[in-house]
């Protein structure tokens, strides 16, 4: 597994061999964007409502947001909360301020398309079939989830939390692939 309890804290570890998540760079991304807006993590959490140490907590990766919680942050930073959950799209927020509002349907609705089970896709995604069938009732779920529900899904992760388009995430091209072609167009 990638994230093991270690007390009250969650322990994120790097994996060799295997594309690393995208949720794995929110703390970067939550820390830098905080403080190029000048901000204490103080003042972010006066504008999300919330205790100072949730965003501590986050920035050194000590805990896993939910996905909600994401949504507080990105419009307390004013960025995309695609960009800032799972490094999607740009920082720049969107119109429409983005929300998890629609998330369970688009769960549901992606499994039915696909032909999964709630059993299949909760073993796909490494759940219990319950923790699946919460999700599509409306509970919440960290960023960890959702991304690990996503690829078994094999959409965006910002689109399934969000709504944030695209639904699908173009293949990501390899560096040798990248250099290859690079050497081709010489």
């Amino acid at each position: 597994k990638l994230r093991r309890s270690v007390g009250t804290c969650y322990v994120v570890a790097m994996v060799r061999g295997k594309r690393n998540p995208r949720y794995f760079g929110l703390a970067t991304r939550l820390r830098t964007t905080r403080k190029a807006r000048g901000l204490t993590r103080m003042a972010l959490a006066q504008r999300v409502g919330r205790d100072p140490s949730v965003s501590a907590d986050i920035e050194m990766n000590q805990r896993l947001p939910t996905v909600g919680m994401v949504v507080r942050l990105a419009a307390g930073l004013e960025v995309s909360v695609g960009w800032l959950a799972y490094g999607i799209g740009s920082p720049h927020p969107e119109e429409t301020p983005a929300t998890t509002e629609g998330m369970s349907a688009r769960i549901k609705t992606a499994r039915m398309e696909q032909g999964f089970t709630k059993a299949g896709l909760a073993r796909l995604a490494d759940l219990s079939a319950t923790a699946l069938a919460n999700i599509e009732k409306g509970a919440q779920t960290g960023v960890d989830v959702l991304e690990a529900l996503a690829m078994a899904l094999e959409v965006s992760p910002a689109w399934l939390a969000f709504g944030v388009e695209p639904q699908l995430l173009p293949a990501r091209r390899s560096a040798r692939a990248t250099a290859e072609s690079a050497h081709a167009a010489e």
